[in-house]
């Protein structure tokens, strides 16, 4: 899984205690009587030298100084100058700082054998990085790309763009398969925004900033010092990991793999793959009544109505524990008054007919419009029904039907039965997150959800996203306690964000982990987007290997892709086996009128994942053809 480590130079790869920068700083100051303190340039190593040396130059102290001793040379003049000295003084110290640091040598001979790519990012410019890379190829290390602020129009660290380009000169796309390993600050918060595994390293790096030498001869209380408050430093930025030594970068690859070996990918239409952070939020304990979760609760909520494009003057969000058919029973239950009331449900899938049961269930009066399930609904159809209905005063359709993957036109069903005085309901369970969705425009009143879907948080509880005045018009509908959705509604509203019965604290934090991740993906738009690519390079791939598509792809969602069982004998299990045993699981079908099965595209799921999904079954694919030969 891991294709690639990009690392930085001094302090990381060479030059133990990342020496020759400071040397040079020191000596390119003090050439114009400005003495600098190890302490004050080591605060911002990592940067490229000219913004390092501007930077500095912020200081009161340091301008002063330079103002004082240079009054015919005005300050915005002294950064080229004292630059300029920088690149004399460190092409004095670059060869002698250039040997391998302890550890690269081995690291050098895994990544050979695990065809793992080796590129690098740094502050020097690329006229010292010139000195550096053959005294580096001598002792074995030949980088197959090396990245300066030079090549990325002069955007250097923090920022990403160098990490990016050399991601994509090794024609790598998917940041979670890359490690950027570095010694600073700001080595770490590159990796982090260009979205790689982010690995800080101790021993030798610029935050404890000793010769090999002087560290050696420390004892063993203050190595630990040392190494405490490094670790601590690089944590804070938000690294992934910590090393001490580079070397200790192989055992920690290997737990990655391990891990990544350990828990499938989940192509399925939820639960679903999460990232790592999501996962790690759920380690901590938290308490129902704790103010800090009520403010929590609190915030989902509000996030849940814009990502909706909704207002809280007319919509809110109604948490439900429980999975989503919890939240569909509730809706529908609580919508949907005693008496004097029909509801019309559409069916052309599992989940409808999911619906159909809950209403039979409740002894609610409703009237089924069954559609085939490779058919959407039509507003025609649902008028239809209406004419020949007249007493329906609810309507309720899934979405996104996950029984095939397609997507019923709601957009258009929706505002035209609202222009009629209906109530409608929506599961929009698959969708919610991953299509775009504009409550405001369709006009719907209930809208429901679940946190183990687009949004990529983890099972545990449903999302009903609610008309105002139609929900608070529902108080004494409710056939459930549990499931009462007024009730529960008006707890959040009047106790601060507090939940009626306990509450799943673990998966909300998760999902307010997931909520951030979605803003920084750039929103349901950019989401929408992975999730097409996704299922368009699944769909055609599948089909150049012969399998058959359940439903036309003009209503095919970017949520789920059905695929018929390309021979009479195929034999599923076996083949949910095969993936299964390589990393990968799947669904069954849920299609009555032919023999499938389903393959998810939401999730943390990348196209390289899906690559590397079409290379197993084209394996296998090939080897079932073969065996059927042999017969």
């Amino acid at each position: 899984m891991i294709e690639a480590i990009v690392l930085d130079w001094a302090g990381t790869t060479i030059d133990y205690g990342s020496r020759a920068p400071i040397i040079a700083f020191k000596n390119a100051f003090a050439h114009f009587f400005i003495d600098l303190s190890e302490d004050t340039i080591r605060q911002d190593v990592g940067l490229d030298k000219l913004t390092h040396v501007r930077k500095m130059l912020q200081e009161p102290e340091i301008s002063n100084s330079w103002i004082a001793n240079h009054p015919d040379t005005p300050l915005e003049k002294a950064a080229a100058e004292i630059y300029a000295q920088f690149q004399i003084e460190i092409n004095k110290v670059l060869a002698e700082t250039a040997q391998l640091k302890p550890g690269m040598t081995d690291l050098i001979k895994f990544a050979n054998a695990h065809h793992i790519q080796l590129a690098t990012t740094t502050g020097y410019t690329q006229a010292m990085l010139d000195q550096v890379l053959p005294l580096a190829a001598e002792q074995g290390y030949k980088p197959a790309y090396n990245i300066t602020s030079e090549q990325t129009n002069h955007v250097g660290r923090p920022k990403p763009d160098m990490v990016e380009l050399a991601m994509k000169k090794m024609n790598i796309t998917d940041p979670s398969h890359v490690i950027k390993v570095g010694d600073t600050v700001n080595d770490i918060l590159e990796g982090k925004n260009a979205g790689t595994i982010s690995i800080g390293v101790v021993d030798g790096g610029n935050l404890i900033g000793l010769s090999e030498e002087e560290f050696s001869q420390l004892d063993i209380e203050h190595r630990d010092r040392y190494h405490t408050i490094a670790a601590a430093t690089l944590k804070e930025a938000g690294a992934d990991e910590i090393i001490n030594n580079i070397g200790d970068l192989i055992p920690l690859i290997e737990s990655i793999e391990d891990q990544q070996h350990d828990m499938p990918l989940l192509l399925t239409p939820g639960p679903l793959t999460t990232s790592k952070t999501v996962k790690e939020t759920m380690l901590v304990d938290h308490g129902t009544w704790d103010d800090d979760y009520k403010e929590l609760t609190q915030w989902v909520r509000h996030e849940l109505v814009t990502i909706g494009n909704a207002t809280e003057k007319d919509y809110t969000a109604v948490l439900m524990q429980g999975s989503g058919s919890f939240g569909v029973e509730a809706a529908i239950g609580t919508a949907v008054p005693k008496t004097n009331a029909t509801l019309l449900i559409a069916a052309n899938g599992a989940y409808g007919e999911r619906m159909i049961e809950i209403a039979d269930y409740l002894a609610i009066p409703h009237v089924v419009l069954q559609v085939p399930e490779d058919q959407t609904v039509t507003l025609a159809a649902v008028e239809e029904a209406l004419a020949a209905h007249p007493e329906v005063t609810h309507f309720a359709v899934v979405h996104c039907e996950t029984t095939t993957g397609i997507l019923n036109p709601i957009e258009t069903i929706i505002p035209t039965l609202a222009d009629k005085g209906i109530i409608t309901l929506v599961d929009a369970m698959s969708s919610f997150g991953g299509v775009p969705i504009d409550l405001e425009k369709l006009r719907v009143d209930y809208l429901v959800t679940s946190s183990n879907k687009c949004v990529q948080g983890v099972p545990g509880f449903s999302i009903v996203l609610a008309k105002k005045h139609t929900l608070q018009a529902t108080e004494g509908n409710a056939r459930s306690l549990a499931l009462d959705l007024y009730a529960q509604y008006q707890t959040f509203e009047n106790q601060a964000g507090k939940w009626r019965f306990t509450s799943p604290t673990h998966v909300v934090y998760a999902f307010a982990e997931a909520l951030r991740e979605l803003e920084q993906e750039g929103g349901v738009t950019a989401r929408t987007h992975r999730y097409n690519n996704n299922e368009t390079l699944l769909r055609k791939g599948m089909q150049e290997l012969g399998y058959e598509l359940v439903i036309d792809e003009s209503v095919q969602s970017p949520i789920i892709t059905s695929f018929k069982f390309p021979t009479a004998d195929f034999n599923f299990r076996a083949f949910y086996e095969y993936l299964k045993n390589r990393g990968f699981i799947i669904y069954p079908g849920k299609v009555s009128k032919c023999d499938s099965f389903r393959i998810g595209n939401i999730g943390e799921i990348s196209a390289d994942d899906i690559s590397r999904l079409l290379d197993l079954i084209k394996t296998y694919t090939a080897e079932e053809l073969q065996l059927q030969v042999q017969k």
